[in-house]
């Protein structure tokens, strides 16, 4: 399922899907609205390969107060981990932290929780419904 604009950004995504009640529709919906940044989030929340060298919690940051923003910024997360991995703590954690002030408010916690492995229980588990195991049965390639 190619689109061909993307035009929610991925807590609109996970709000959306959170509100399906039927399961199987709620993976229909992921597929249909599966643009790079959201697999990234997903990915980094329920891969247990993937672990970034970062304290637990969101650093100290200012949030991004604009709603709208060129959403390719999440991509930079996988950019350069290898270089990154060579670096001091600190200047990883300046690295985490410029990706954070450049994703909308919303995007940036949830960015932190996926960080933490805390998608599904972060802000009074808002997307409770986000699983695992609903990731993986709709994209099995993200979790292997």
């Amino acid at each position: 399922m190619r689109r061909d604009k993307i035009t929610l950004m991925p807590h609109e995504v996970f709000a959306n899907a959170q509100k399906i009640e039927d399961r199987d529709q709620r993976i229909v919906y992921l597929k249909r609205n599966a643009y790079k940044q959201v697999k990234t989030i997903l990915q980094l929340a329920y891969n247990d390969n993937i672990k970034l060298d970062f304290p637990e919690g969101a650093p100290p940051y200012k949030e991004n107060e604009e709603t709208r923003f060129p959403i390719s910024s999440i991509n930079r997360i996988f950019v350069n981990c290898t270089k990154q991995a060579k670096y001091s703590k600190i200047r990883k954690e300046r690295w985490f932290i410029g990706i954070l002030e450049t994703l909308s408010a919303e995007d940036s916690k949830i960015l932190v929780a996926a960080k933490d492995g805390k998608l599904t229980t972060f802000a009074n588990k808002k997307y409770s419904k986000i699983t695992k195991t609903l990731v993986r049965d709709t994209f099995p390639e993200l979790i292997s």
